[in-house]
Parts: structure tokens; C-alpha cells; sequence
């Protein structure tokens, strides 16, 4: 099936908030139980039907080290769509999204955003509410996804949401 619409999206946050799993989780369907940094970036790709629409999106996974700002900043260009992600046990990768909505919006306008809160199996650990997830997605004039990639829970359902957001704005 060749897609009517290739949308390029990019998946950004802190260091082990589960960008590369989610990824992976989406693309192949597998878990990775352990923690691997991305160095620069990486991608994949995954074909959907949405609305009658055939739609490949292409899914930029960014590393977070803060070396690797320059090497970032060639991989924004082009995108639709942008995932701020963080981890709902980490109030540090929470309150990086500040930082992360900056450098976005340094190298891209015009893109859709969705932030998605992990790790929401881990409830005993859970330091960031969902009505403080809520309120920077509505400061980032986004919309707010809970997942937990360890148990495939929304994964598929932020893909399509971010796909159907992106296909609505063109």
C-alpha cells in the first residue's frame, strides 16, 4: 500500500522517559525492559489507514543529551507533528518539557503537539498528576495522552491521534 500522505513527526523529553520504547512498542509491537540512550537521533516508520486516508508516519526519536543540541536541530525541519513526552515517576522530566518546547520552537512552526505522560502503570511512584499533564498541554496549545508503554496501553491510540491532528491542519 503506497500512502496517500507521509507526515513526519519527532519524539522529544528527557533521558529514559520512554521515547525509543514507545517507538519500538509501535512500529514492531515488542517491550524493551531495558534503558539504552539514543546517540543523535533515529526513526521509523509505520503505514496506517486513518479516515479512508492511507498515512505513513515517519517517527524521528531524538536523543536527549544536552551535547547533542546541534545535531537535533538538523532533524526538526520537515516535521508535522511533535511528542513531548515525559515520565509520570520523574517531576525533573516534567519540568523539562519547558526547555524542550524551546528548542522545538526555535527550529519549527506551525506543528502539531501532543504530551504524553509514561510510565502510568508505576501508580505507587506517580509524582506528576494528570491535571498538571493537562495544563502544560494546554500552555503548549496541545493536547495531553497518558500511556504506559510497558503495558501497551494508548500507544497505538497517540499515534493515530497525532496522525489524525496533523491530517485535520493540513
Amino acid at each position: 500500500m503506497s500512502p496517500s500522505y507521509l507526515f513526519k513527526t519527532v519524539t522529544v523529553g528527557g533521558g529514559a522517559v520512554g521515547k525509543t520504547s514507545i517507538i519500538l512498542r509501535y512500529t514492531t509491537g515488542k517491550f524493551r525492559e531495558y534503558y539504552s540512550p539514543t546517540l543523535g537521533a533515529d526513526f521509523a516508520i509505520k503505514k496506517m489507514e486513518l479516515d479512508g486516508n492511507r498515512v505513513k508516519l515517519q517517527i524521528w526519536d531524538m536523543g536527549s543529551q544536552d551535547f547533542l543540541g546541534n545535531v537535533r536541530a538538523g532533524f526538526y525541519p520537515g516535521s508535522k507533528g511533535v511528542l513531548f513526552m515525559f515520565d509520570v515517576t520523574s517531576r525533573e522530566s516534567f519540568e523539562e518539557l519547558t526547555k524542550w518546547k524551546r528548542e522545538v520552537d526555535l527550529h519549527l512552526k506551525g506543528y502539531e503537539c501532543l504530551v504524553i505522560a509514561n510510565k502510568t502503570d508505576l501508580k505507587d511512584e506517580r509524582v506528576v498528576s494528570k491535571a498538571e499533564g493537562k495544563k502544560v498541554a494546554k500552555r503548549f496549545d496541545g493536547v495531553y495522552l497518558e500511556a504506559s508503554v510497558k503495558l501497551n496501553k494508548n500507544v497505538d491510540d497517540i499515534f493515530s491521534k497525532m496522525a489524525e491532528m496533523v491530517l485535520e491542519a493540513r
